[in-house]
């Protein structure tokens, strides 16, 4: 949960990088522009070879060579494989998308973890994250290299953003893939995406965000950020107690709800009409125009307005067309037929009619019902929020702000007109105002396990006996509790003692010290083995070269206040950073 050591001091620049399920980007500003206007930001923009336009963001695709070299990212990786595909040539090279997803996304987290390519061939995730992270820099480097600014690594501050409901695992991971990257760790810090686009709203004046008439209105106490990536929706609430003093008063919450889940209904969709061993041989003969299908669809699904049932209209590529047509023995306007088709509307030589109705009930209210009553139910909690801002890619999509609008009912909803850059832009005005956000609510209760004496009360199955003394074992020493408002610079610590007198204890004066870590949901937790109760990490002190002392005592703080988790060792030795370990 701290921006952690890093510092603004001899850095020329701020570099933000948007790492996200379906499209990742950059970011920049000076320090110098900085001080001068905040929000004098410059965003990347990429383009491929087949693509019209220029993106603020790239497709999150690698390719890899057959020998696992790093060969391209984003819209060219993506062009590139597809004509390996299309020439029956990509079998020995490595194809990744939706990276983040399939990697972060879950509880435990090794460095260990692979993913499988599109073709099931395995690579360490942390390599494959490196690559994308070392791609970026590198870019931003040759960027400014062509404009007569080259700057050498010290001088950037480099920000990650991650999602606000990620694992401390995850976010260690992020930090080493950042390293493996040729990041130095005092050179990087993570910032929470939703408290990014928050920051970057607060920056924002009336004529940049849709729907707002009073420019107080974003100067308010209470704001729910609604955070709408391509893989997960984060929902944080922010109060505002002044220009330069943030709290995040609501510990973050979201699911998975995203445009990637949206297309990969779509995709269902065709699988059942076509048949999946259609849409399969079209995917692989024919990939350019898979991919292009999908970004039309991708577009498309942002013009869906709930208020004016508008028929969106996509073309059927000629190539899937004939492809199924060849298998059927018929034509798709038959295939509709005997479909009974009907919502839907099959014209001309293969242009495909969706009512924006059809596509809302279908595809966008069943996959974000989970994450719509998350946002009830914080707003239960919280009746004094003055208003919603909705940032990210689906923030861009009428049907979901007014499905939005339904649960936050009088309160009004507020979207950026840039609502896909208010995260990344974010990032970078974070790295400049690190110590803005000043309090965060912990998400979890943190303890370590301990053993105390044994009191009446207490578990009989954890009584134990050891030099001449009754303890109980197996207890959960509190850190800190879920739903504690801990602030910015905030340190908890505990007193560590351990005696080596021992014979049989004697040999482990030259092991490290191991503290297990353990979080709980619920606020009140006595023993580590409580329902619920799970281990998180260990904390670790390394022995000196000659042993730690017969008897040794030390401190060991923990501050919680930012993204990152920081251990102090304190003996008499004097005061430094010891390891903290998420991962397996």
């Amino acid at each position: 949960m701290a921006g952690g050591t890093s510092s603004l001091d001899g850095k020329l620049l701020v570099a933000a990088i948007d790492f996200g399920t379906a499209y990742s980007g950059y970011a920049f500003s000076f320090r110098n522009d900085y001080r001068l206007d905040p929000l004098k930001i410059e965003v990347n923009h990429w383009t491929g070879n087949a693509s019209q336009t220029m993106s603020p963001k790239a497709p999150s695709s690698v390719l890899l060579n057959p020998d696992k070299t790093f060969k391209s990212f984003g819209y060219t990786a993506e062009e590139e494989y597809s004509s390996l595909v299309e020439n029956g040539q990509h079998r020995d090279w490595y194809f990744f998308t939706k990276i983040k997803m399939r990697l972060l996304y879950h509880e435990k987290i090794s460095r260990t973890a692979t993913i499988e390519d599109e073709c099931g061939k395995p690579v360490l995730g942390l390599t494959i994250l490196s690559m994308i992270i070392r791609y970026l820099k590198g870019d931003l480097f040759k960027r400014l290299e062509q404009r007569g600014m080259p700057l050498r690594d010290q001088d950037i501050l480099w920000v990650l953003t991650v999602p606000a409901i990620w694992s401390d695992a995850a976010k260690q991971f992020t930090k080493e893939a950042a390293e493996e990257a040729g990041i130095k760790p005092n050179d990087v810090m993570l910032v929470y995406e939703p408290e990014a686009a928050a920051l970057y709203c607060r920056f924002q004046t009336n004529q940049n965000i849709a729907n707002v008439k009073d420019e107080s209105n974003l100067l308010k106490k209470k704001m729910l950020v609604f955070d709408m990536g391509g893989g997960t929706t984060d929902i944080s609430a922010i109060e505002i107690k002044s220009e330069k003093e943030i709290h995040i008063v609501e510990r973050a919450c979201g699911g998975a709800f995203g445009g990637v889940y949206i297309n990969e209904k779509f995709i269902q969709w065709l699988e059942d009409v076509f048949g999946k061993d259609t849409i399969t041989k079209f995917k692989t003969e024919h990939r350019s125009d898979y991919m292009l299908l999908i970004e039309n669809f991708e577009n498309k699904k942002r013009l869906i307005d709930p208020s004016n049932d508008k028929k969106i209209c996509l073309p059927i590529p000629l190539s899937l067309k004939s492809i199924a047509e060849k298998l059927w023995g018929y034509s798709i306007q038959d295939r509709f037929k005997k479909m009974e088709i009907n919502d839907v509307q099959l014209k001309g030589r293969g242009k495909v009619f969706f009512p924006s109705s059809f596509l809302l009930e279908n595809f966008f209210i069943p996959i974000g019902k989970d994450v719509f009553e998350e946002l009830q139910h914080i707003l239960s909690k919280h009746a004094d929020i003055d208003c919603v801002v909705a940032v990210g890619g689906l923030a861009q999509s009428p049907a979901v702000v007014s499905e939005i609008r339904k649960y936050t009912r009088d309160i009004p909803v507020y979207v950026p007109f840039d609502s896909s850059l208010a995260v990344v832009s974010g990032a970078v005005l974070y790295g400049h105002e690190n110590n803005i956000i000043k309090a965060r609510v912990c998400p979890y209760s943190y303890g370590i396990q301990t053993m105390r004496p044994f009191i009446k009360g207490d578990d009989e199955k954890k009584k134990v006996v050891q030099e001449g003394k009754t303890w109980c074992k197996q207890c959960f020493r509190a850190l800190y509790n879920a739903g504690d408002l801990v602030k910015l610079g905030d340190v908890s610590s505990y007193d560590l003692e351990e005696s080596f007198e021992d014979e049989n204890r004697k040999h482990k004066r030259f092991l490290p010290i191991r503290c297990v870590m353990f979080i709980s949901k619920k606020k009140d937790v006595k023993y580590i083995t409580d329902k619920g109760c799970i281990e998180h990490g260990t904390i670790e002190i390394e022995a000196p070269e000659n042993g730690f002392p017969v008897h040794y005592e030390c401190t060991v703080e923990l501050e919680f206040a930012g993204t990152e988790i920081i251990a102090r060792l304190k003996d008499e030795k004097g005061t430094k950073t010891i390891r903290l370990e998420f991962m397996n």
